[in-house]
């Protein structure tokens, strides 16, 4: 039954995450759901500047409580939870029941429906119920978001962005483990010009470093067959700094260099893919410059023209 309850909560979480009304709190399964943190702020950042305050953060708990509040008498209690995670159950079950035809409008009628999630709420309510009533007031739902808002403020600035790790684990933020650090050492590789932030030029130059890397032959085209062997020689490059590792020496500092560069045609060999647009098997420069624009663009979320650290992390259509 506990398993139960916590598959509901992870479910609930990522359906919160991603786009339905539900307060961005609640959910435990942070290795789940860390890939959603962008997509939390861009929801609750009302004002569209970039982060999310505490009263937008409250402001969204606020909601979640007068949605759970079914009497409106300013108390939620432990059947109204209960109310909230049936309504939950049965449109997620229409969802999975409907035909392909219908499950759009299935998935919507269960957004639709939110919030689901409730500060305070599950296994929380005795904790949060402050004054021992057996119900939930609005000012102890909020003092439950507060805290949360805290937790998640990790570099306590008063907001929320993609600088501020999600809680968890020491080290690791919504890209996983030491994912500020990465999405840094990634600006400082790109920005060649040393000013802060990606230019398109400079994303462009990047590509084609990249393309030329993986274009062993120089014919203008990049082959499944280099990529495979690329992949190939990452794999040996990996084995041979595992078999020196624990050593110290000029061997190891051969093979980490060797296992460094193997990583730069790694990170290369996963856009093959996506960027093979016509996909015949080949990649020629145009079709990686296209995609690398692609990436540019959904990467630059305010449009300045730049990609800057707290936009490192963000994914998705504007």
């Amino acid at each position: 039954m506990a398993k139960k309850e916590l598959l509901l909560g992870a479910v609930a979480a990522s359906l919160m995450f991603s786009g339905a009304a539900a307060p961005a709190f609640a959910a435990k399964d942070k290795h789940k759901h860390g890939h959603h943190h962008g997509a939390m702020i861009e929801r609750l950042d009302t004002d569209k500047d970039g982060k999310v305050s505490l009263a937008e953060f409250k402001a969204n708990a606020s909601a979640a409580f007068k949605a759970f509040d079914a009497d409106g008498n300013g108390q939620v209690t432990k059947d109204e939870i209960k109310a909230r995670r049936e309504a939950f159950k049965d449109a997620r079950k229409a969802v999975h029941d409907a035909a392909k035809a219908d499950r759009a409008k299935a998935r919507e009628a269960l957004r639709a429906g939110g919030p689901y999630m409730l500060p305070g709420a599950g296994r929380m309510f005795e904790k949060a119920d402050t004054d021992k009533n057996g119900t939930l007031s609005e000012a102890e739902v909020l003092a439950v978001a507060e805290k949360a808002f805290e937790r998640r403020d990790t570099n306590k600035d008063g907001a929320i962005d993609t600088a501020a790790a999600r809680p968890g684990k020491k080290g690791k933020g919504h890209h996983g483990k030491d994912g500020g650090k990465r999405a840094e050492r990634m600006l400082n590789r790109l920005d060649t010009d040393k000013d802060g932030k990606i230019s398109q030029a400079e994303m462009l130059a990047r590509a084609t470093q990249t393309f030329q890397r993986l274009d062993t032959d120089g014919n203008g085209e990049v082959t499944k067959a280099e990529i495979d062997a690329k992949r190939e020689a990452f794999r040996d490059a990996r084995k041979a700094f595992r078999a020196v590792k624990a050593t110290d020496g000029e061997a190891k500092d051969a093979a980490r260099k060797a296992l460094r560069e193997a990583r730069i045609d790694r990170r290369g060999m996963h856009m093959f893919e996506r960027a093979d647009a016509d996909k015949n098997g080949t990649l020629t420069k145009a079709e990686m410059e296209t995609a690398a624009i692609a990436m540019f663009k959904k990467r630059d979320r305010n449009g300045d023209g730049f990609i800057t650290l707290d936009e490192m992390g963000k994914r998705g259509d504007k």
